[in-house]
């Protein structure tokens, strides 16, 4: 019976048996002049990076090299059928590329030839996109909002490479985390301020999260089974902005709003990322507090949960830090690796600093 005994009590700590760790591997500093405004990267099966550049007039798509230099471009802004208006955010799933062009609210879907050779099969109407794109089998996921034809109010939905079928996945309600219009409603008065969403997907299930919330929506799409999961970490400050300061804020004749708002959100903390595998989901958030010299930046830190929703490693993602609380993230589920990518605001300019790691149990 003691052996019994010994065996359960094992079990039911065996997976704080198996320590995680997601560690630092290197650093690639992006070429100077190479990106002008970017939000948005994927990773190739041989290490180098896609960069969309949404500022870049004459070379809107970027290949980087593992040393950080730009080895090809393409992709000029115009009116012409091969044209772009703004690529923003974009996916990258074996052999497909799907770029999202927010000037033309289309999502373009490319097959990989060979080398960087890209072959445009599909395009996809979407004027209701709001954040990043993820490539489910032959769908697009595409964050933002939009209604069925039955009326009902969704945040996520998912259309055809054919842009044929639209399938509707997220209803409003569970977004925050929420479980009703109520519950939704109230935490979208407290956060005052747009609202950004990430996602993952693996096999059939997403995970999907706000930016101000640490409350991740898992959804199966077989079944389209809702679970809510998440615990808010003690140095998680999460955005409340009262009805008083609010009307503050929107005063047209208060010429502080905005710096003022720019405090207000210096001291929360903000959700910047999510990526998912097999039996784990790691959320990204960040806080404003490493200091150097007169300037303040955010720094992340990552939770991991298993699927159930229990938590599993809580650490810092240094040496990492960044001028924008939203951060440019890859992961490649086949080798564990994490890719983010550091954007540092310059007096003429933005730097982009690659930082790659390694997940490890």
């Amino acid at each position: 019976m003691k052996r019994l005994a010994l065996i359960g009590v094992i079990l039911i700590f065996s997976n704080f048996a198996f320590s995680w760790d997601i560690k630092f591997m290197k650093k690639i500093p992006v070429e100077d002049g190479t990106l002008l405004n970017s939000v948005g990267f994927v990773v190739l099966e041989d290490g180098n990076f896609i960069f969309a550049d949404f500022k870049d007039k004459d070379n809107q798509i970027k290949v980087i090299n593992q040393e950080g230099k730009l080895i090809k471009a393409w992709g000029k802004m115009g009116p012409g059928p091969d044209e772009f208006n703004g690529v923003g955010f974009l996916d990258y799933q074996r052999p497909y590329l799907a770029l999202a062009d927010a000037g033309r609210h289309r999502i373009y879907v490319y097959e990989r030839l060979q080398g960087y050779e890209f072959k445009k099969i599909d395009d996809i109407l979407a004027w209701e996109q709001e954040g990043p794109i993820k490539i489910y089998q032959n769908n697009v996921l595409i964050p933002g909002y939009v209604v069925s034809p039955a009326g009902k109010k969704f945040m996520l939905f998912m259309r055809d490479f054919n842009d044929r079928r639209t399938e509707y996945i997220l209803p409003l309600e569970y977004v925050f985390g929420a479980k009703s219009m109520q519950e939704y409603k109230k935490i979208k008065e407290e956060t005052f301020v747009l609202s950004i969403p990430f996602m993952d997907i693996y096999k059939d299930t997403i995970f999907y999260v706000e930016d101000k919330r640490l409350k991740v929506d898992k959804i199966d799409l077989k079944s389209r089974k809702i679970e809510i999961i998440g615990e808010q970490p003690k140095n998680f400050r999460a955005l409340s902005i009262d009805k008083k300061t609010k009307n503050r804020l929107m005063d047209p004749q208060n010429q502080k709003s905005k710096e003022e708002l720019d405090e207000i959100i210096s001291k929360h903390s903000f959700v910047s990322g999510l990526f998912a595998d097999k039996n784990f989901v790691a959320v990204i958030y960040v806080n404003k507090e490493k200091r150097i010299g007169e300037e303040l930046y955010w720094i992340p830190y990552v939770q991991i949960y298993d699927h159930s929703g229990r938590v599993l490693h809580e650490q810092s993602l240094g040496p990492f830090f960044s001028s924008d609380r939203v951060i440019p993230l890859y992961y490649e589920k086949d080798k564990r690796q994490l890719y983010l990518c550091s954007i540092i605001s310059h007096e003429a300019a933005y730097g982009y600093e690659i930082y790659k790691y390694s997940v490890e149990q």
